[in-house]
């Protein structure tokens, strides 16, 4: 009898690769390159008045927010039944019982909590609309896929974007539009520069095209658990 590879049993790798592998490395660059665009075209409007220091920091914030997301995602698609032994793609640490979906949550919220703290300095240096940001992507970050932790606490475990369809949405609107137009207005740039809105689209197909490849990939299994895409 031939044993085939997704039926012999995987040693568990070391746990800075499970780390590694579980944040998702090589789709970062949906939120780095954004925010590096979005540095450049503010720095060709604004001249010196293109502020590098806080551009960086909002990329922290939009990389924590990032892998905030993909572990709540690693955590929610397996306990809700999307992440099956069946399943194909990049291996995700939880389904593969490397961490247990306690510590995959936990690691999610710390993701999230630094984030957040980033954020909050970030929107009394900016004003109210990076508020609306800073919340809006926390709570995005869980109820893209939802699940029990921590929305159904609050009586919103039914509540997911990545599970209705809206989950490109949302990819479009902060990893292409938000992450691109930030670094213009954290330097005081006021109404929508052309150029800017250009680019802020532009990336944000590019972002969604990332969510399109992977729904692609996973529709099987996410018919078979009632995930729509």
């Amino acid at each position: 009898m031939v044993t085939t590879r997704r039926q012999q049993k995987e040693a568990k790798p070391p746990l800075w690769k499970v780390l590694l592998l579980a944040s998702r490395p090589n789709t970062l660059a949906a939120s780095f390159t954004p925010v590096l665009v979005g540095h450049c075209v503010t720095r060709h409007l604004l001249g010196s008045a293109a502020d590098a220091n806080k551009s960086f920091r909002f990329w922290v914030f939009a990389c924590l927010i990032q892998i905030g997301t993909n572990l709540h995602n690693d955590y929610a698609d397996f306990v809700k039944g999307a992440d099956d032994e069946n399943r194909i793609g990049q291996a995700r640490a939880t389904q593969k019982g490397w961490l247990t979906p306690r510590q995959t949550a936990g690691l999610a919220t710390l993701s999230l909590g630094l984030a957040h703290g980033i954020g909050v300095q970030l929107s009394r240096e900016a004003g109210r609309w990076m508020w609306f940001v800073t919340w809006t992507s926390v709570f995005n970050a869980v109820a893209y896929t939802g699940g029990p932790y921590p929305l159904g606490y609050v009586g919103l475990g039914w509540v997911s974007l990545g599970y209705t369809g809206l989950g490109d949405v949302f990819v479009f609107a902060y990893f292409g539009v938000v992450a691109t137009v930030a670094p213009y207005y954290l330097s005081g740039g006021t109404g929508a520069p052309s150029q800017l809105m250009v680019a802020a689209v532009c990336l944000g197909f590019l972002a969604t095209a990332i969510i399109v490849v992977n729904n692609l990939r996973d529709r099987e299994t996410d018919a078979r658990c009632g995930k729509r895409t």
